[in-house]
């Protein structure tokens, strides 16, 4: 019998044992009760090679993965979930062990060959401080007095916290390149500010190295010396790989595994933050006590015991918290719908045109070039005005261009909460087609009435006039395209940028932006004083003569020329929000300084104004009208007051519904917190940095 196999049945029997008990139990306790109902095979009553019973260190490993996968909990005790309980009655005996690994096999990112995958590893690094500990307290009983017994309960402390660091590392390495395997997936902000080589990317292009390869080893050179113990560092880490407001959701996760005991994030931060200390002083001064030099701080195997359970039930929150990567969308490929596009453009005169296929992506000099060569003037001049109508948009996010046979680009744009790819170009020799993509935006959480109005909209066009009623019938799980009769229609570029421009400005309700005074609050006095928000970046001059995001950089980029690519882009998309996506009418918060522990809100009442001959950083500004300042950084709850920490000197502030709240703290000083609804179902931030 394999090693698998014997195991199976034991996993089966530890989560009938939680399902009987009805409430949590204490792993000791459940091992007992296994042992009590199942003979053990001795194959697996052996130590291995760290001393741990094989059994059990599997159970743990598997039930680890189980509570990963939401089946059963491991925080103040094990129990099982109504999820795990569902799944025992699906499957039943050693079925219960396979689908645990099909799940999550599915589900997590494994790594290939024979190396364990981030959880299992770090799930192995606890064993061993555990085993420490077991060792101590061993060694306690016997009374042994030739060294501190002690000592061990501190390395395994060590040893746990180690433990942490690594997993988060390998977690974000993991996710990073499977975010880099997903062409077209959304992608965090700050997932644009891990690098790459430039001697690797030739590898890759020359496909003389994998892109998985050739990233990972670009990321544990990017991480090498970064540490992942602080709660801030954990959350800054995960920040490139996720958009979740981390230890917001962590505390919601855990509090679903025990709603006896809620807990805030706050709580967490302070926690890991109070264990990472301990370490630190363990490691550093061999965790002297502070009030005597010549005494150690006191540590028991109990106290050590519950800091590695607190560490697995925060990584397990943390998994469940982030979720699964989206799958990866294929945006080179038109729908099944669009018909035949004929054979694929030939690049004549590639050289003099600048349209080169060799490439691994299309660009878009041979986009236009097909458009140029094989369309007829009609059908390129709407599509190239819808084109050019993205990159002016103050919702626009970028263009995703394709790799398929035919050339292709994809256009994403913020729709309010999120990032949605709202429509493609695909063309070919026999037609070209515009393709809007009403399945990508529902499932980015565009509402159901918008999409209908963008259908009812285009639906004057040839060929849309039943498109309505059949988009409403799939649900909007549909990606219909304008073909070339509709795209040659005199007004056809006026009914499509008209109806776009009506789904991307149809969340019209205020919203909130956090807009710093200055590095060292030298801009507030005068802010309030008059009435006005200001930033700095005097170099660029007036930021109105920039009409698109593009100019903007070149502008920064010649103001700037030391500066990095990823700083540049930094500052380009705060000043962007601050001349374009700030509107009158939408409420702005400014942390006072000068005034700590207080903050000032307004409302933005004018549009961005230029002062030449004003001090040099006090020339970019907005009027505003202030409604409160001096509201008490106190009277507002932990997960908006953790908004406030952004660093950016302008940032959105989108999450937790925080427009309406800032409204209220500034009506009533007193922040109302979320909805139980709403705290169900927290947006995730769109397009650019938001918090």
């Amino acid at each position: 019998m394999s090693f698998a196999e014997q195991i199976m049945p034991i996993f089966g029997i530890a989560l009938e044992v939680l399902r009987e008990a009805g409430g949590p139990m204490q792993p000791g306790a459940v091992r007992e009760a296994i042992a009590e109902r199942v003979e053990i095979p001795r194959d697996l009553r052996r130590p291995d090679a760290h001393g741990e019973i094989l059994w059990w260190t599997q159970v743990s490993f598997r039930t680890g993965e189980a509570a990963s996968l939401g089946w059963m909990t491991k925080r103040n005790g094990w129990s099982i979930t109504s999820i795990g309980i569902k799944a025992l009655d699906d499957f039943p005996d050693i079925a219960i062990y396979r689908e645990l690994q099909r799940q999550y096999r599915e589900r997590r990112l494994i790594r290939a060959g024979d190396f364990p995958n981030a959880f299992e590893q770090y799930q192995r690094n606890l064993g061993y401080a555990r085993q420490l500990v077991h060792g101590g307290r061993n060694l306690e009983r016997l009374g042994v007095a030739a060294f501190d017994v002690t000592d061990l309960y501190r390395a395994a402390w060590t040893q746990a916290v180690a433990a942490l660091d690594h997993w988060v590392t390998q977690e974000i390495i993991d996710r990073a390149v499977a975010l880099a395997q997903r062409p077209g997936s959304p992608r965090p902000n700050n997932f644009s500010r891990l690098s790459m080589p430039v001697e690797l990317v030739e590898k890759v292009h020359r496909n003389a190295e994998p892109l998985e390869d050739a990233f990972r080893a670009a990321l544990e050179r990017f991480f090498e010396f970064k540490t992942f113990q602080h709660p801030d560092k954990i959350a800054e880490g995960f920040s490139h790989v996720s958009k979740v407001s981390l230890w917001t959701a962590v505390a919601g996760k855990l509090t679903d595994q025990d709603p006896s005991e809620p807990i805030a994030a706050d709580r967490i931060r302070r926690k890991l933050a109070e264990i990472a200390r301990r370490r630190n002083n363990i490691a550093h001064t061999g965790d002297h006590d502070p009030g005597s030099f010549h005494r150690k701080m006191r540590i028991t195997a109990q106290e050590t015991e519950q800091t590695i359970d607190v560490l697995e039930s925060v990584v397990i929150a943390i998994l469940q918290a982030l979720g699964d990567l989206p799958p990866a969308t294929d945006h080179s490929l038109p729908p099944a719908e669009a018909g035949s596009l004929g054979a694929a453009p030939v690049q004549s005169d590639a050289k003099r045109r600048g349209a080169i296929r060799a490439l691994s992506r299309w660009t878009e000099e041979s986009l236009l070039h097909a458009l140029d060569e094989y369309c007829p003037p009609g059908v390129a001049d709407t599509l190239l005005a819808v084109y050019r109508h993205a990159e002016g948009h103050p919702a626009f996010r970028g263009y995703y261009f394709g790799e398929a046979a035919h050339p292709s680009v994809t256009a994403w744009f913020s729709t309010g909460h999120d990032e949605a790819a709202m429509w493609s170009i695909y063309t070919g020799v026999s037609k070209s087609v515009l393709s809007i993509n009403f399945e990508w935006m529902r499932n980015r959480g565009v509402p159901v009435d918008r999409l209908e109005r963008l259908a009812h909209a285009l639906s004057v066009l040839p060929g849309w006039a039943s498109m309505p009623a059949q988009l409403s019938a799939a649900n909007f799980a549909r990606r219909p395209s304008l073909a070339p009769i509709a795209l040659q229609r005199p007004d056809a570029s006026t009914v499509v940028i008209g109806a776009l421009n009506d789904l991307l400005n149809a969340d019209t309700s205020p919203r909130a932006w956090l807009v710093r005074g200055g590095s060292e609050g030298e801009r507030e006095v005068r802010a309030l004083e008059e009435g006005l928000i200001i930033v700095g970046w005097h170099e660029v001059g007036d930021l109105s003569r920039y009409p698109t995001r593009e100019a903007l950089a070149d502008a920064l980029r010649n103001a700037f020329p030391a500066d990095n690519p990823n700083t540049i882009a930094n500052w380009m998309g705060q000043l962007w929000r601050f001349t374009t996506e700030i509107q009158p009418g939408d409420l702005v918060v400014m942390p006072l300084q000068s005034l700590p522990g207080r903050i000032a809100i307004g409302e933005v009442t004018g549009p961005y104004e230029h002062h030449p001959h004003e001090p040099a950083d006090f020339r970019q500004v907005r009027k505003v009208t202030w409604l409160r300042r001096d509201a008490a950084l106190e009277a507002i709850k932990d997960d908006l007051r953790a908004s406030l920490n952004s660093m950016l000197t302008v940032c959105r502030l989108a999450r937790n519904e925080a427009a309406s709240r800032i409204a209220t703290l500034a009506a009533t000083g007193t922040d109302p917190g979320m909805t139980e609804e709403d705290a169900e179902m927290v947006p995730e931030p769109d397009g650019d940095p938001v918090v």
